[in-house]
């Protein structure tokens, strides 16, 4: 799909988006003022795919602010699922996310966020029963040249549409634990006040269907990978059957993926950074498209810029969470001040600052230290790729004089440290600003307009999901097996791509699941939902997810030196891990009585 294509269906779902959305107190429940838009749409193949955009519109909603769905809430919504974990916590915090930094503070359960996260799932839920639904229907045109092809035109969308519909489920569930369980389009003529808490075995057996429904109908890899395939199916299959401690059917479902050819991990360099300095593991986020020569990235959401169309898209917001507010810093505010664009005026100071240095970052989220150090394993310092100047911020430059890009210095020394301050160690503090740390380049957007230097949204192409993710996860998979001999492997695949040394089947034997986790941190630092991985090992086997010897709060405590303090309560079983229901869902759930998760306040 090219970007003109990919612009008008953007357009397509912004109009769908009216009637396939919900207010932000009533999260399953129909919205009857465009009733009739869908029974003019749903009638012929063309009209249910166009309706399947429309979930691609809502999806890529993870990486826009989490206030687009209501509130103030200025960082990317994907930011949720990291900060107040092992390896991130909020350096430049919001009332609404205090959690990120004070992981105790999760018991507001009024803030916004929470119901943003949980509306935005049932919104996705909702216009993939509507699909499922009225796929159904009699005499839709699915525009076959015969019954065959009829039939397998309606299994493509009916698949896609159970794809998006298991993997809004997935976030539901390892977010917030026990949820409705709603399969069927809402109509005024099923409108409850009634749902219940489904329990997470039962909606996992959907799940389960739904993937295999979109295993068994989408093909591996698709013509481009900026929409679902049989691969992203597969991928979150096995994911669920380790969730569900079924290892050796993780195994079996992952293994065409990792073992085929259709995808493969970048591992020379490619594509439009290709003339730059960098590596083969920076490059893959600056160039994900599969049309553009990128064999890893599974899925990505394409995006442009306005200036380079009259309807554009919505912009993202990684790079500003995850980069950091150097320009806030008083030393590095010393820089560019020679820069011909600003002693020129063509820009402002923060403009010409931003575009020298890879674009806006506002420091919502750092990378804890202790991820840092996990970098360093057995002393190789900063060989792997990862931790590189390609690949991190440890260098701020500025433009002199005669248009010449220099590292920036103060008094001979780089600004950027990784220095503990007294805000740091302060549990009074509400925020942190510590504005020279380092931060991730996986993000970098450097706008095309001067004017837009300094904006906090942009508009690059985004890798959602990854081939390394799958390797790791088939690791985890033959790991829980006793093939510990092919699971480093696959997990050496990945670390050898970025330089990194091999690990031995008696690393992985003495360091167990938890070398699996510092790997996928490694790897995949603000990619996967990091809460939601933490939540699922520390549920295996029934285990109580707050108990405060578990990955999630034991990893806190040893790797994030803000959030993991003794203060904060990852030491403490009564701090909740799962998100917490909305109040405003339970309170408008008339008709039955619905307890919060434990640790909550109804």
């Amino acid at each position: 799909m090219n970007k003109l294509l990919y612009r008008t269906y953007i357009v397509i779902a912004v109009l769908l988006g009216v009637f396939t959305g919900c207010n932000e107190n009533e999260f399953l429940k129909e919205e009857p003022r465009a009733s009739l838009y869908p029974e003019n749409l749903l009638v012929d193949y063309d009209g249910f795919k166009s309706m399947n955009v429309s979930l691609y519109g809502i999806a890529r909603a993870e990486y826009r602010r989490a206030d687009a769905l209501g509130g103030s809430i200025p960082l990317v919504l994907h930011s949720v699922w990291d900060g107040g974990t092992d390896v991130a916590w909020a350096n430049n915090s919001h009332s609404e996310v205090q959690y990120m930094y004070f992981p105790k503070l999760i018991d507001q359960t009024d803030k916004q966020v929470f119901r943003n996260v949980f509306q935005w799932c049932y919104r996705i839920i909702n216009t993939a029963n509507m699909v499922i639904t009225r796929s159904e229907n009699e005499g839709v045109n699915w525009k076959g040249a015969s019954d065959a092809e009829n039939q397998r035109k309606k299994n493509e969308v009916v698949a896609e549409a159970k794809l998006f519909r298991a993997w809004a489920y997935r976030h539901l569930t390892l977010t917030y634990g026990d949820v409705p369980l709603s399969t069927e389009e809402i109509t005024g003529l099923n409108y409850r006040t009634d749902w219940e808490r489904n329990p997470v075995s039962e909606i996992r057996q959907v799940m389960e269907e739904d993937l295999k429904f979109a295993i068994e109908n989408l093909p591996l890899r698709t013509a481009n990978n900026s929409t679902v395939s049989g691969a992203m199916a597969r991928h979150y299959l096995g994911e669920l059957y380790l969730a569900e401690g079924k290892n050796a059917e993780a195994e079996a479902v992952m293994k065409p993926l990792v073992e085929g050819s259709e995808y493969a991990l970048i591992t020379s360099r490619f594509g439009d950074n290709a003339a730059n300095e960098g590596c083969p593991f920076i490059d893959v986020f600056r160039t994900p498209m599969y049309s553009d020569g990128n064999t890893e990235v599974i899925l990505a959401f394409v995006n442009t810029e306005p200036e380079n169309s009259a309807s554009g898209t919505a912009e993202v917001y990684m790079k500003s969470t995850y980069k950091g507010y150097y320009a806030n810093d008083g030393t590095i505010k010393k820089s560019n001040l020679k820069n011909p664009d600003y002693t020129s005026g063509q820009c402002t100071w923060p403009q010409a600052f931003w575009l020298t240095n890879g674009g806006k970052g506002a420091s919502r989220l750092a990378i804890s230290r202790g991820l840092l150090r996990l970098y360093n394993y057995k002393g190789q310092g900063e060989k792997d790729d990862r931790i590189s100047d390609h690949a991190m911020v440890w260098r701020i430059f500025e433009v002199d004089e005669s248009s010449n890009t220099v590292e920036f210095l103060n008094n001979g020394k780089a600004v950027i440290d990784t220095i503990v301050t007294a805000a740091m160690l302060d549990d009074t503090k509400t925020t942190i600003k510590k504005w020279n740390w380092p931060s991730i380049k996986k993000w970098d957007y450097t706008a095309p307009v001067k004017a837009n230097g300094d904006k906090d949204g942009c508009y690059q192409d985004i890798s959602y999901l990854r081939l390394a993710d799958t390797y790791l996860l088939y690791a985890e998979a033959l790991y829980k097996q006793g093939k510990n001999g092919e699971a480093i492997k696959w997990i050496n695949k990945v670390r050898n791509r970025s330089q990194a040394i091999s690990i031995t089947e008696d690393d992985l034997v003495s360091g167990g699941m938890d070398l699996i986790l510092d790997e996928r941190a490694r790897e995949l630092f603000s990619e996967e939902e990091r809460r939601e991985t933490l939540i699922r090992v520390s549920q295996e086997g029934g285990k109580d997810e707050r108990d405060v010897n578990n990955y999630f709060k034991r990893r806190t405590r040893q790797l994030n030196e803000i959030a993991g303090r003794d203060a904060r309560g990852m030491n403490e079983y009564e701090t909740p891990v799962l998100f917490p229901i909305p109040h405003e869902f339970i309170e408008s759930n008339t008709g039955r009585v619905l307890e919060n998760n434990p640790g909550y306040k109804n």
